[in-house]
């Protein structure tokens, strides 16, 4: 019988307490060890997202069969801009042709204040005519020398709410005087927010509200639309179309309309300032607001004709100082065109009322220009017409559009939506230029983007849109 091997007892304790530590390590704790794995992964940066860069990365989405961008401008603002000499400034003639000469709208409150030239009795016979904003004498002439410069197709809107056929016949007149490069007209401004003291007398009004302001639109609006002739119409210039999606068909169908166009602004100062900040101008619902209409062009679509948004700016009553002529206004603008595009709206028209959200001002021989005109000069030189446009997916942290222009040349779209910045790799790309629009600033377009073997690394800033251009 083999004989047991006596250990010491120091040597035994040792082994023991070894024994015992490498137990311990081997059942370590799940949570423990999943937090040492998470911690090693936060160690192993995950590379850049990527995008390959094709001369048909765009086709396939949406076709623009108009500019991106127009403007819409109050008559008072227009009259001013021209100036008192037979023709305006040669600084806003310059200004507009470099926004590509978009469509310019004459209206906004005013249409519906505005009486012609010569129009209105003397002493005033009414509140309505006393109250009424009179066109100067030049207006028209001093209009049709801007138009025959910059080739702006021109909209006229038409005074429904206080206005007569004979004032339409006179304003139609005028307009077709100063017309170079196209015309159309509009049937009053914002009708769902009108309060006619006498639409009973009018037409029986409806059980239905909306049915009966719509009855009461109706009948004005075709009491003027003989005096339009031929013309094209626009409208019905809704305030928020959803007061009347039930009858918006009707309308189109009624009126004949060319165009659908409706106003959106995703902010209101109209109660208070406070409501406007630059954090709710960049947010994703400010973004992304022409989505939730998506039904109007749903509604044009079915009577065969485009939609638009034929009003906009970053919030209603003239917007605020400080916001609205930041930088921050055109990082908003670029996304919200963007969505209107892919949500099938053909253009985004920007309103001018005097105020802090306007594109540019005149003043005297200068023209003054915000940030906000700088992205709406981006937005038409990106996407001319007959460019497509498609948003692509699966890039991390970024938003990226994809735009194929009619020339073969490329441009993409990146807007870092986020607090951080965002890496990306462009791979295919030499020769290209870049143009950067951010919360803090806008840089100088055309600056060329450093590659090498066809690689080019970005860092987009924060609240920032990097569109970079890639020549066919």
């Amino acid at each position: 019988m083999q004989r047991p091997i006596r250990v010491p007892a120091t040597a035994l304790a040792a082994a023991t307490l070894a024994l015992g530590l490498a137990a311990g390590a081997l059942a370590t704790p799940p949570a423990a060890a999943a937090h040492r794995k998470h911690a090693a992964h936060r160690h192993r940066r995950s590379p850049p997202p990527q995008v390959k860069v094709t001369p048909d990365l765009g086709l396939g989405g949406v076709t623009t069969t108009m500019q991106p961008v127009g403007l819409s401008i109050e008559y008072s603002v227009m009259a001013q801009d021209l100036g008192t000499s037979p023709c305006p400034p040669s600084a806003l003639v310059s200004e507009l042709e470099q926004l590509g000469s978009p469509p310019l709208a004459l209206s906004g409150d005013t249409q519906d204040s505005t009486a012609p030239s010569g129009a209105l009795s003397s002493p005033a016979s009414s509140w309505e005519e006393a109250t009424a904003y009179t066109l100067p004498a030049s207006f028209w002439s001093q209009l049709q020398c801007l138009l025959s410069a910059t080739r702006d197709p021109l909209a006229v809107g038409l005074n429904a709410r206080t206005g007569t056929a004979s004032w339409a016949a006179q304003m139609v007149s005028g307009a077709q005087s100063a017309a170079t490069n196209g015309l159309e007209f509009s049937l009053g401004n914002e009708p769902d927010l009108y309060e006619l003291p006498n639409y009973a007398e009018l037409d029986k009004p409806l059980g239905d509200e909306e049915a009966a302001d719509v009855n009461t639109y109706l009948q004005v609006a075709e009491q003027l639309r003989p005096a339009v002739g031929g013309a094209g119409v626009i409208g019905p210039e809704l305030a928020r179309p959803a007061h009347w999606r039930q009858q918006l068909p009707r309308v189109i169908s009624r009126l004949r309309l060319q165009t659908v166009g409706v106003h959106m602004y995703p902010l209101t100062t109209c109660a208070t300032p406070k409501a406007v900040t630059i954090g709710g101008l960049l947010s994703k619902e400010a973004a992304d607001q022409p989505d939730s209409i998506a039904w109007v062009v749903a509604d044009a679509g079915a009577a065969g004709v485009p939609a638009i948004i034929s009003e906009a700016n970053s919030a209603s009553c003239g917007g605020v100082s400080g916001v609205s002529d930041s930088p921050a206004a055109a990082v908003w603008a670029v996304r919200f065109v963007l969505s209107a595009l892919e949500t099938g709206f053909r253009q985004v028209r920007f309103h001018f009322s005097g105020g802090p959200y306007d594109p540019f001002l005149v003043s005297g021989e200068q023209v003054l220009r915000r940030p906000l005109c700088t992205a709406l000069v981006a937005l038409n030189q990106w996407l001319p017409v007959g460019s497509s446009l498609r948003e692509l997916a699966g890039v991390r942290g970024l938003a990226v559009s994809a735009v194929s222009q009619p020339g073969g040349a490329t441009v993409l779209i990146l807007d870092n939506q986020r607090r951080r910045p965002a890496p990306v790799r462009l791979r295919g790309v030499s020769g290209a230029s870049e143009q950067v629009l951010s919360e803090s600033g806008a840089g100088a377009p055309g600056v060329q983007l450093g590659t090498h073997g066809g690689l080019a690394k970005l860092v987009i800033a924060p609240n920032s849109v990097v569109a970079v251009t890639i020549p066919s």
